[in-house]
Order: C-alpha cells, then sequence, then structure tokens
C-alpha cells in the first residue's frame, strides 16, 4: 500500500467523487450559460450568468424536477425560454418541457409515459410557435420528425416513416426542415423537407457507409453545413448548396472534426469547431469561408467524451463559446471562451470536497503493439506517490463501443491515491482514430477487441513498476461486456475484475434491447436469428468456468439498454458454481446514474473492491 503523507490519512473515494457532473450546455443570446448539473442530488436546469470579462456571476436553478433528471435542452432563437428533455429513475423515456430561461413555471408539452422523446438544438421554430422533436409513439422501432404547435398541441409528421430520425432544425425563415435518418453510429442522411410544398430532398445521398451529420443552416439559407467521413478517414465540415446539391470542403483537418457550431446572427457569419488530436481537443474559429485560427484553452483537455446533451456551445453572434472541458486530474468543468480576444475562463469550480495532499497527476498518452501490428493508443496514470516495490494495476475499459477514452478524472485517481496504476486504451472500435479504426469491432465483438486487451495487459505485465501477478478489470456497458469477456476468455491475468451492466450473453442481449436499436444490431453486433451460435461463443456466459478472479457486477434495475437478466444469469451461474462474486442492484437507476447518491455508492463500492483485493 502507497504510504500517506505524513500527519494525513489516505482521502476516502467520497473526496475523490464530491463534484458537480454536467449532462449539457448551452448559451443565452446575451451570454449567459445554461446547463444541467445535479447540484440538487439529481440533474436539473440551472442559469449561470458570465460577465463581459469572462467571469461567472451567481448560477440560479431554472428546475428542481424532484424524481426526474434533465438531460438535453433547447434555447429558442429569442432567449426567452428554454425547451428540455427529462425522464424519470434513468428510464430513457424522455418527457419534453420548457421553463422561462429568467425562472418561472415549468410548462409540460407531452405526457407519453410509454413513448420516448427526443429533443435537438435546433427545434425550437424562428417564431416560437412550434417545436421538433423525434419520438417513437407511431412505431416503438422508429422514431419519427414531430411538428408541435405550441399554441394547438396539433401535431405533423413532416418527414417519412420506417427510420430513426435525429436532430431535425429549422432553416433561418422558419420553412424548411433537416434532418438526420441514422442508420447506424457511422451511417447517416440528410434531409429536407418542405412541408409547404411537401417535398423531401436528400443531400450528398451515398450508398457506401458514411456519417452526414447537419451542422447548421446559413444565414441566407441556400446551404447546410455538413460534419462528414464521406470521403475520408476523418469528420471533416463541407458545405453543401442546396440548389444543385454540390459540395465543397470547408476544412478537413488530420483529425476529426468533433463539434461544430454555425453562427449566423452577428456581423460575420462565424463558424467555430473542435478537433479531436490524439484524445485532446483544440478549439478553432473564423468566418464561416475561412481563415480559421485556434483558440487557446488553458489548461489542456478535451470535451467530454460522451453526454446525453451538447457538450459544445456558441452564442448566436459567435463571440462567445462554453465547453463542458474534461481534464485529467480534476473534474469536469464549465469553461467560458472569449472567441474574439482568444481567451477562456473557468465558470465552475466543480470541486466540492477537495482531495488533501493532491495526490494526482495528468495521465501519459502511451501506445502499445497489438496482434495486426496495430499500435494502440491508451492513457497510463501512475499514483504520484509510487508504493514502496511493484505496485497493481488495473485495466479499464470504456463502453460505446464507438466511444474514446480521454483524460478524466474520478476513480482513477482514487486508485492512484492507493498506489494503483491504471492504463484505459482506445481499443479498436474506437472513435478519433479514423472511420476504419472504428468500423474494426462491427459484428466482431468478443474478436479483435479481446485481442488487443490481451496485448494492453502484457503491456502492463512488462512495465517494471508493475506487479504482474495483481491486475484488475474495469468497465461499464461495452466496457462490462469486455470486462466479463477478459474474467471468462483471459482468466490468467485477472486477480480482480469489476462489470457495470455489460451483456453478459449476446442473443439475449440482442432480442432484449430497446425497440428503436434493434434494426440496427445486425450490423453492429449480429443477425440473432441467423447467428445464434457465433453470438453464443462469443458470450462471455459461455465460458464462465473459467473464471478464477473475484468478480463485482453492478446493475440498474430500470436499464433498458442492457436489461437485469444480462447481470443476473452472471451472477447465479457465478454463485451456483461457488466462485466469489459481490452484487449490486439499484432499483431506481436505468444504464447508469442519474442519482448522485447513487453514482457515489457504485463506483465507491467498485474503487474499494479493486482496493482490498490488489492493493498490500
Amino acid at each position: 500500500m502507497v504510504e500517506a503523507a505524513k500527519g494525513s490519512e489516505l482521502p476516502p473515494y467520497e473526496r475523490f467523487a464530491q463534484f458537480r457532473r454536467y449532462y449539457s450546455v448551452g448559451l443565452l443570446p446575451n451570454g449567459d450559460a445554461v446547463y444541467s448539473t445535479d447540484t440538487t442530488g439529481r440533474f436539473d436546469l440551472w442559469r449561470g450568468p458570465v460577465g463581459a470579462d469572462g467571469r461567472p456571476g451567481y448560477p440560479v436553478a431554472l428546475t428542481a424536477l424532484l424524481g426526474r433528471s434533465v438531460r438535453t435542452f433547447a434555447i429558442a432563437p429569442d432567449g426567452r425560454w428554454v425547451y428540455f428533455a427529462a425522464d424519470p429513475d434513468g428510464d430513457e423515456q424522455f418527457q419534453l418541457y420548457r421553463v422561462p430561461s429568467a425562472g418561472g413555471e415549468v410548462e409540460a408539452i407531452t405526457a407519453q409515459p410509454s413513448v420516448r422523446h427526443e429533443l435537438g438544438v435546433g427545434g425550437v421554430h424562428p417564431s416560437g410557435r412550434s417545436l421538433l422533436y423525434c419520438d417513437n409513439g407511431r412505431d416503438p422501432k422508429d422514431l419519427d420528425v414531430i411538428l408541435h404547435d405550441l399554441r394547438t398541441g396539433r401535431t405533423e409528421r413532416p418527414f417519412f416513416s420506417g427510420k430513426s430520425w435525429a436532430r431535425p432544425a429549422w432553416d433561418p425563415a422558419g420553412r424548411r426542415i433537416s434532418a438526420a435518418a441514422v442508420e447506424s453510429n457511422n451511417d447517416s442522411h440528410l434531409f429536407v423537407v418542405d412541408p409547404r410544398r411537401t417535398t423531401t430532398t436528400e443531400l450528398l445521398p451515398h450508398t457506401e457507409r458514411a456519417v452526414v451529420d447537419p451542422v447548421g443552416w446559413t444565414r441566407d439559407g441556400k446551404a447546410i453545413l455538413v460534419r462528414t467521413d464521406l470521403d475520408g478517414e476523418f469528420f471533416s465540415l463541407a458545405r453543401i448548396d442546396l440548389a444543385d446539391g454540390r459540395k465543397r470542403t470547408v476544412v478537413a483537418p488530420r483529425w476529426d472534426v468533433e463539434e461544430a457550431v454555425l453562427s449566423s446572427a452577428g456581423r460575420t457569419e462565424t463558424l467555430s469547431f473542435v478537433v479531436n488530436e490524439d484524445g485532446y481537443s483544440t478549439l478553432h474559429t473564423g468566418p464561416v469561408n475561412g481563415p480559421f485560427r485556434r483558440v487557446p484553452v488553458r489548461p489542456a483537455g478535451c470535451l467530454v467524451p460522451f453526454t446525453w446533451g451538447e457538450r459544445f456551445a456558441v452564442t448566436p453572434d459567435g463571440r462567445r463559446a462554453a465547453m463542458i472541458w474534461n481534464l485529467g486530474n480534476r473534474p469536469a468543468e464549465l469553461v467560458a471562451v472569449d472567441l474574439v480576444h482568444r481567451r477562456s475562463s473557468f465558470l465552475t469550480d466543480s470541486m466540492v470536497g477537495g482531495v488533501p495532499g493532491g495526490p494526482l497527476r495528468p495521465p501519459t498518452l502511451v501506445r502499445f503493439p497489438t496482434f495486426d501490428g496495430r499500435k494502440v493508443p491508451a492513457f497510463y496514470y501512475r499514483p504520484k506517490r509510487r508504493p514502496a516495490g511493484r505496485m497493481p494495476a488495473v485495466l479499464a475499459i470504456h463502453g460505446g463501443p464507438e466511444s474514446q477514452e480521454r483524460p478524466t478524472f474520478g476513480l482513477y485517481q482514487f486508485l492512484n491515491s492507493r498506489g494503483i496504476a491504471v492504463l484505459a486504451p482506445n481499443i479498436r472500435g474506437s472513435v478519433g482514430y479514423g472511420k476504419s479504426y472504428q468500423r474494426l469491432i462491427l459484428r466482431d465483438w468478443g474478436g479483435g477487441e479481446l485481442q488487443d486487451l490481451a496485448a494492453a495487459a502484457d503491456w502492463l505485465r512488462a512495465q517494471p513498476e508493475v506487479d504482474p501477478d495483481r491486475l484488475g478489470v474495469y468497465g461499464g456497458s461495452f466496457g462490462g461486456f469486455a470486462t466479463l469477456s477478459c474474467l471468462t476468455r483471459l482468466p490468467q491475468y485477472w486477480t480482480v475484475g469489476v462489470d457495470l451492466f455489460g451483456p453478459s450473453n449476446l442473443v439475449t442481449f440482442c432480442r432484449s434491447v430497446p425497440a428503436h436499436w434493434q434494426r440496427t444490431m445486425r450490423d453492429w453486433v449480429g443477425d440473432v436469428e441467423t447467428e445464434a451460435e457465433r453470438l453464443r461463443e462469443r458470450s462471455p456466459i459461455t465460458y464462465i468456468d473459467r473464471v478464477r478472479a473475484d468478480v463485482l457486477v453492478i446493475q440498474g434495475a430500470k436499464d433498458p439498454r442492457v436489461v437485469q437478466a444480462e447481470s443476473d444469469q452472471m451472477v447465479e451461474k457465478l454463485r451456483s458454481m461457488g466462485r466469489t462474486v459481490d452484487y449490486l442492484v439499484f432499483p431506481d437507476e436505468g444504464h447508469g446514474f442519474t442519482r448522485t447518491e447513487n453514482a457515489l455508492r457504485a463506483i465507491g463500492a467498485a474503487g474499494d473492491f479493486l482496493v482490498r483485493r490488489l492493493a498490500r
């Protein structure tokens, strides 16, 4: 065990977890920030004034929903109203509401508990008379675009059915609507509808797998900017002219453009965008046709890798931006950026409790070889105060699988404080390293990525500071599946494993996912009707008798994505074989944690479980 600083004690996990979390951020026309945070123990909307110098004022709560969590929101063009989506206990059956941005009563827009509603930032009509969103009320397998008249309550479906639509947005005149038809994480199509003429047009039609993601309409309504990987490995920004459908590249960096906002209210139409450079983020801005200049953000970090809502926002005049900014040695913060004078400042100080002694250091970016000659990028977190002798280590696996490990704060620093190193790799299937790398995971769950994880374990065991006989593995969602795969199919490596809501049986998983996921499962994981044998062969539960490590399983009872039966069957079989397994079920949570007390208990239990079995 690592020694504490003289005269001090090692801080418990609660000290590392006493920070505010953020789901979404937006900016009012005057530059004030609106954001969703769990200050009250659940995610509610708050408004934070921002001065001309970028300094924050006193934040004010806009909602106190008691039983529901605000996930996403959209600000009306005039800034008077904030429209938002909230769900109870993480069940993802989002209902829609609105609240005055100056504070006031919350008004319900939908009241259909069995229907999922999804809100986009461009859905409020310029006049404020109507709202665009998506729901699966007509058919649970689809997400239709809904045009909702806020005065009469009347609804229409302006787009054709049979698709999962996303991000509907009005043109500047409020006459046409753009929306993306999402086939999978790496295939989407952009359509424009004119409801008056009942015409529907696809922009950039394509037969190959590619993403065409709308960024925004130009001020004159003659073109749409898109983020796309249609013509290359990485996401670039392009302008699509509606008159002839021609595409013109605006910017094409050697990494992914991960977020972009087109601001049209100022004297100059401004494009602001963020590039994902090897897991870190860089901010750029300029006139829509360029040139663009980099805006420094200090300290260096990245946009949060996953959030329900928007992690990057810009004022309509293009002068200010706000981001949910992730760092490797402190919690994520809201950052305000003056795009004109190129300076940034923190709007928040999220660490409520603080960690005495500061045993924190940012991770190191490393790469290790894997079976097919590729080099897998990873973030390596090493204790600031090294233990005597060789130290244990934990392999941490991100979810998705089409997500990305980025510098982050919380459990990893707690483990570091106990003298435990953490390696967090971006195995094949991770985004940010080109679409070819991302697509290696498709229909190959439990295949190549498991060999990457074996290579990660071998890399850890080869480090002179790591004890090769004290390795743990940890992950949630797909990372939970990968953790279970490691424990069952690579049992020789592990002393302990922690699985958070991971699929254990790919056959039952494919049959139990939400209806609107079902059309993508065949291309994503496999066809459960024709490939059941292959899916069983890749399922951790098939090899459960090989488990040697102690195991902790954590599950939300209301999880709609990885249902509780996935964890139940794993735990029941382990217990029937006499294996050491702890099981923690949260009756009021879904896929993740919307309640602060539950997040604290779950991740704290995971950290303590790993420490007890790895540290000496």
